[in-house]
């Protein structure tokens, strides 16, 4: 089936339990398409013995996995293989996400700490991207189409409000693309309404709505420019601010709340 201790071993040394290695190494091989669909694990006697652990450790493992969408478990027969296709599984990943149990403030700050990464990343590795100038040049596009807004929006023409913050969106959506990471990805979709409602912590006047436009279209020539550095931190700054802007509403509403 697979090399149990070795996997352990490895997973054991990043600090890991027993049940969350045994769980990692399950997950792996359903979702690598060792473990087919419908198929039967092994039972949990002989999965126990396979990875040195108890029947414990073998059942909470079943229960993260059931939790994921990835295991059928039923009492007294052998657990079974749910689903291998990844896109349920990152469905399944997502809601299992959203319904937590964390504030929705909560959430959307572990959102932003998420997207933070991912972006740095991506900025930080797109002038090794071989379409990094189809990836520029739609971020561009995007950029140049939210400064085209800031007129109307001086009127408060909703529209162009709710246009801005769809392009601001998509520009997020294709630097996070940029790292071509099909799990990453998917995940980003499953997520990404969640992530849009934290944009819609509008800005409060039209200057900043400009400002915000004339951020993006400053990380575009930095990008451009190959000028990776000054992409990453205008990249950081974005974001930052933007998780400000949570934490404020966050504290006007509690003192709404209290008043």
């Amino acid at each position: 089936m697979l090399d149990a201790m070795k996997y352990m071993t490895g997973a054991a040394a990043k600090g890991r339990t027993k049940s969350a290695c045994i769980a990692s190494a399950l997950e792996d091989m359903i979702l690598s398409g060792k473990l087919g669909e419908g198929e039967l694990l092994p039972s949990q006697h002989e999965l126990a013995e396979m990875f040195e652990a108890s029947s414990r450790s073998i059942r909470e493992a079943f229960k993260q996995l059931e939790a994921k969408g990835l295991l059928t478990v039923s009492q007294g027969r052998r657990a079974s293989v749910k689903s291998n296709n990844l896109d349920q599984f990152v469905e399944s990943l997502s809601d299992t996400i959203i319904r937590s149990g964390s504030s929705n403030v909560k959430l959307m700050l572990d959102l932003i700490q998420v997207r933070t990464s991912v972006e740095v990343s991506a900025a930080r590795d797109i002038s090794r991207n071989p379409n990094r100038k189809d990836v520029v040049g739609q971020l561009k596009k995007l950029s140049d189409a939210m400064m085209d807004l800031v007129a109307p929006i001086k009127n408060r023409d909703k529209r162009s409000i709710d246009a801005f913050f769809t392009l601001e969106s998509s520009f997020h959506k294709i630097l996070v693309r940029s790292n071509d990471n099909i799990i990453l990805n998917a995940i980003y979709e499953n997520l990404s309404p969640l992530l849009d409602q934290s944009l819609s912590y509008s800005y409060a006047t039209t200057e900043e709505y400009e400002k915000k436009g004339r951020e993006y279209q400053y990380i575009c020539e930095a990008l451009e420019a190959g000028q990776t550095d000054l992409a990453v931190a205008l990249v950081l700054v974005n974001l930052t601010n933007l998780r400000k802007r949570i934490e404020s509403s966050a504290k006007k509403q509690i003192s709404k709340a209290f008043a």
